[in-house]
């Protein structure tokens, strides 16, 4: 993948009221504490929309390129993730792990809400952990989770208590023992809300794994590979098991999976403005620019130029 086109880094989370970073591995910031104007807060409590805001000096789309869990106390935030709408309302949590194609982040004005950004290196969420299992199984596409105001209220308490204790001092050492502490606590919290939605039979083994596996291999090829034959090939299975088991796991067909990163892929080419459609074209694999148009046009209601010039 082009990793000078438009990745969203750690480094470019924007700083908000608080915010604590750790070598560049986890950051962690909110604007819980961020005074609201009595006529906004007036109007979310009633259900009512406010202003719309976004995250200022950033241009869509990017590839983020770390693991995100946002918790939304109250408010609204509207995001497109590989071409698919969110809608993150109050008591919410939302996870999308890493390599997703971010199109669009909106707000409305007074939402509280607080975000943990953590890269692979880092190691929050270490797959060694039941809880993190659970979770990495679960979030092969972006997941929400509403939750109550009481557990949403335990989590963003802790939180503070976490922010307050870390933000005393220099030392790092010291710092990742209360984060991972943390972490901890947050994964098996949200573990066991996972578990609560699918019902308590649901296996978290080889075959969640394997869907896993299977998304990250497309993340990192589907510029070049649209074939479900070369994902089984790398994952030492037959083409007909892995189709059945990301069926059985994510409710999806698998070449569709591999049609939305390689759409999203070639939507983040097409509007970083470096490239015209012939280059795309070239870039994502296609024999010539009239099979990668109706590829496009097909998947999304408009040709590549079009696209390109609506961006």
């Amino acid at each position: 993948m082009k990793e000078n086109l438009s990745t969203l880094r750690l480094d470019m989370v924007p700083a908000m009221a608080r915010t604590l970073s750790l070598k560049d591995e986890v950051v962690i910031s909110d604007n819980l504490d961020s005074r609201v104007p009595v006529e906004i807060a007036s109007r979310l409590k009633k259900g009512l929309s406010t202003r719309t805001l976004r995250p200022y000096g950033m241009t869509f789309p990017y590839r983020v390129a770390f693991h995100t869990i946002l918790f939304v106390e109250s408010g609204r935030v509207d995001c497109r993730i590989n071409l698919k709408d969110y809608r993150i309302e109050g008591c919410s949590i939302f996870l999308a792990a890493s390599g997703i194609v971010l199109d669009s982040l909106e707000y409305q004005a007074g939402t509280r809400f607080l975000i943990i950004a953590y890269s692979d290196a880092g190691g929050l969420l270490p797959a060694t952990s039941r809880s993190s299992r659970i979770i990495l199984a679960s979030t092969y596409t972006p997941l929400l989770l509403p939750v109550d105001h009481g557990r949403m209220d335990r989590y963003l308490q802790l939180l503070r208590v976490v922010q307050h204790v870390a933000e005393g001092g220099p030392d790092y050492s010291f710092k990742e023992d209360i984060v991972e502490g943390f972490a901890k606590v947050i994964a098996g919290g949200i573990a066991r809300i996972i578990i609560e939605r699918s019902g308590s039979r649901r296996q978290y083994g080889r075959r969640p794994a394997l869907l896993r596996q299977f998304i990250s291999l497309v993340q990192k090829n589907c510029e070049r590979h649209r074939d479900l034959e070369f994902y089984a090939n790398e994952l030492c299975v037959t083409p007909k098991y892995l189709s059945r088991i990301v069926s059985e796991q994510s409710g999806r067909v698998a070449t569709e999976i591999i049609k939305e990163y390689v759409i999203a892929e070639a939507r983040l080419l097409l509007s970083s403005g470096e490239y015209n459609v012939q280059q795309v074209s070239n870039i994502m694999g296609f024999p010539n620019a009239s099979s990668f148009g109706r590829y496009f046009l097909k998947a999304t209601g408009m040709t590549p130029r079009q696209f390109r010039i609506s961006v």
